[in-house]
């Protein structure tokens, strides 16, 4: 029945998204006020120093170049599908499938995985207000409930729901910026969280750079989302450049004054000696303008990860929507709701996994924070960086293919895709290497965890080369 039905599917909302709308959709999976609590005081312990302020600065270029080819293709190839598509017109069918299941692994792990990050967060901010403890799996089990009722609905209402979440985080963040900057810091400004030298190993370097990218994982989803943009070709580029520099400014400039805040000599002791280290952030809120910020920080933290979660959830959805229409999923799936116009069949399978996902880890009885959370979000973190290294290799392929496309635009088209690829090659190989280091997973997890990303593209490359009709919509596309 779903068969007969797909062929009279009315695609998604076409015209609904503007380059600011799309850019708060990907700047809240990028969750900025999570991974300035979150995520960087883990950083600056896990690589015992301050150089995740340069390497905030160098993963922003490094996207940058990324970009700039990544946006040239996408100009050419307009569909949803965003990577698995662009690896599919460059590299081939079978590499595109195994990309497209490896995409669905990675948004789907990072959707799931922050899950683990959110229950806990909400059940501290409960008992801290109420004294009352509420099991973590309720929230992150009614989170996933409540967002497969925000994505089953038209995608401009998440839009609006992130929009707002978003400007608060970079609001109160700037809050502290400043009054940081108005009051000094101890010993004066120090030049220290700007160099590298702060880092003692190569190898704690190459942990500290996974650690930035994946503070960036969810601004190159803008292609997501062309179908449904005013002006694609315009707002698509637009967009994507708007939130790499806004996050990565964002990041490299807060961070800089959070550390000189904590000064820079004692920063790692100070985190050393705090039980949970997310309070590191919410600390200095207190000390420097008091402590309605630090709630109100409280606060907006568990909505920045309930944006982030809303925000992968509405990525998730949108890569089985297409998956579907192009035959690497069931063709049912391959269908958007009659009146919303959202991919509402994604949505469901989508909420159904990560209810399914979140209740085993809480029927173990595992640490959502060490185990769902840490385990499942870094194989996201890996299977993005290996997606866009292959994105680098798929531009180049293209373009050749295609030099009429971009006359006389070596720069745009190998170059700087070249060096895109170096540079993702170079983190790859410190997530893998590294990835018991991330995750503080034992040595068997540790191999077998990212394997799965092995698994999920065999899935896919055997999927693509055995069924006939996949990618046949995506063929017929015009270049």
């Amino acid at each position: 029945m779903f068969n007969e039905q797909t062929s009279t599917d009315r695609g998604l909302r076409a015209g609904t998204l503007g380059a600011a709308a799309i850019t708060l959709m990907v700047v809240s999976a990028v969750a900025p006020l999570t991974n300035m609590a979150g995520v960087l005081p883990v950083a600056i312990l896990f690589g015992n120093g301050t150089a995740i302020v340069p390497a905030f600065m160098l993963m922003m270029i490094l996207v940058l170049i990324f970009s700039v080819g990544y946006v040239a293709m996408a100009r050419h190839v307009q569909n949803a599908g965003a990577f698995y598509t662009l690896i599919t017109k460059g590299l081939g069918k079978t590499v595109g499938g195994a990309a497209a299941v490896v995409a669905l692994l990675g948004y789907n792990c990072m959707q799931i995985g922050m899950s683990g990050m959110f229950g806990p967060v909400c059940t501290d901010l409960v008992k801290t207000f109420t004294g009352v403890t509420v099991p973590w799996w309720a929230f992150s089990l009614g989170a996933s409930a409540l967002i497969g009722v925000l994505a089953y609905r038209r995608v401009d209402l998440s839009a609006k729901v992130l929009g707002l979440l978003v400007l608060a985080e970079f609001a109160v963040v700037l809050v502290l910026d400043l009054m940081i900057v108005y009051k000094g810091v101890p010993g004066g400004f120090d030049l220290a969280p700007l160099s590298l030298s702060g880092m003692p190993s190569a190898s704690a370097l190459g942990v500290t750079f996974v650690f930035a990218f994946g503070c960036y994982i969810g601004i190159e989803a803008t292609t997501i989302y062309s179908e449904e943009a005013k002006d694609p070709k315009r707002t698509i580029p637009l967009a994507t450049y708007a939130a790499v520099v806004l996050i990565g400014v964002f990041y490299s400039v807060s961070t800089i004054w959070i550390v000189e805040a904590a000064g820079t000599a004692t920063i790692v002791s100070q985190l050393q000696n705090i039980a949970d280290p997310i309070q590191f952030v919410f600390n200095i809120g207190n000390q420097y303008v008091g402590n309605w910020l630090a709630v109100l920080m409280r606060v907006l933290f568990v909505t920045s990860v309930f944006a982030c979660l809303l925000a992968f959830h509405n990525h998730v959805a949108r890569y089985f929507y297409f998956l579907g229409k192009e035959g690497l999923m069931p063709a049912w799936l391959g269908r958007t709701h009659d009146t919303y116009q959202s991919p509402h069949r994604g949505t469901i399978v989508q909420t159904i996994i990560a209810l399914a996902v979140i209740s085993i880890f809480a029927i173990s009885g595992l640490d959502p924070l060490l185990t769902l959370f840490a385990w499942v979000a870094n194989v996201a973190v890996i299977s993005i960086i290996l997606l866009m290294l292959m994105v680098c290799f798929a531009i180049i392929a293209f373009f050749s293919k295609n030099p009429d496309l971009e006359p006389n635009q070596l720069i745009k088209t190998k170059i700087m895709p070249a060096i895109a690829a170096t540079g993702f090659g170079i983190v790859a190989y410190f997530g893998i290497s590294g990835f018991d280091i991330l995750t503080g997973t034992p040595g068997p997890l540790a191999i077998a965890l990212p394997s799965l990303i092995l698994v999920a593209a065999v899935i896919g490359a055997v999927r693509a080369t055995t069924r006939p009709d996949a990618f046949a919509r995506l063929s017929a596309d015009q270049i």
